[in-house]
């Protein structure tokens, strides 16, 4: 681990034990795949007090998360996690502009916020989701005024069930094995070999685990990230080719 990943390693050993002691849910920064490959680190080293904890960030399927440590069953009551989703849309859409993801993270950052602060970015035409912590939910409604040339605005909401149906695709593949880079391959129309840089450069995950080997097999209900390209589900397993191929149900997330 490098430097960083040690302080967020001691850092949530810190949290779990502060939850365990004074019997109070304590949260995490949202964590992007590779911080969450610590978090799994450090409960495989048995690092973490005899507490719960689980991961969550904003809706099911976000990449980046927050780790809520303790649950009902340690303390005997229930509090959510302290993201809220912010809606961002120009004030005037009839001469606005299209942006991209990299826009509204470029003009996030350029207030100063940490990317620790917010989660996931969803792009849906001229408006945008975004997922942040409570405090900077509160910064980003009274400061977060435009993105490039767009003068926009902020509310509190919900990312549409619309949106969530709509960035799904459900499609049917033929595989020789459930093996991780044969799926990727087919999925995302690559060859095998162009699929070993992303596993040698641990940006692929299955799970929220980094996956640096490429032969791991997949099982029925596997999330399975690939940065640069998205994200999919294994939903199932279907029968078999004549030519002994494996049929698989996948649904592909994104625009």
């Amino acid at each position: 681990m490098n430097d960083d990943d040690i302080l967020l390693y001691k850092r949530l050993i810190e949290l779990s034990n502060r939850a365990y002691q004074n019997n109070i849910y304590t949260f995490s920064d949202f964590l992007s795949l590779s911080q969450q490959d610590v978090l799994y680190q450090a409960a495989r080293d048995k690092g973490f007090a005899p507490i719960s904890y689980d991961l969550f960030g904003g809706y099911e399927n976000c990449e980046r998360k927050m780790v809520r440590f303790g649950s009902e069953k340690d303390f005997g009551y229930e509090v959510d996690y302290p993201i809220v989703c912010i809606k961002v849309e120009p004030l005037a859409k009839k001469f606005a502009k299209e942006y991209t993801h990299r826009d509204y993270l470029g003009s996030l950052m350029s207030l100063g916020i940490d990317r620790k602060k917010f989660g996931d970015i969803f792009v849906d035409g001229m408006d945008a989701y975004i997922y942040a912590d409570e405090s900077t939910a509160d910064y980003l409604m009274e400061n977060f005024v435009s993105v490039g040339r767009n003068s926009i605005k902020c509310s509190i909401s919900e990312l549409p069930e619309s949106y969530i149906r709509e960035a799904l695709k459900e499609i049917t593949i033929q595989v020789a094995s459930p093996r991780v880079d044969a799926v990727i391959a087919k999925v995302y129309n690559l060859s095998r070999k162009d699929t070993i840089p992303y596993f040698m450069e641990k940006k692929v995950s299955v799970n929220g685990h980094i996956v640096e080997n490429n032969d791991k097999t997949l099982s029925e209900g596997d999330t399975v990230s690939v940065r640069g390209f998205g994200k999919f589900n294994y939903v199932r397993q279907g029968g078999v080719s004549k030519k002994g191929k494996l049929h698989m149900d996948i649904e592909v997330f994104g625009r």
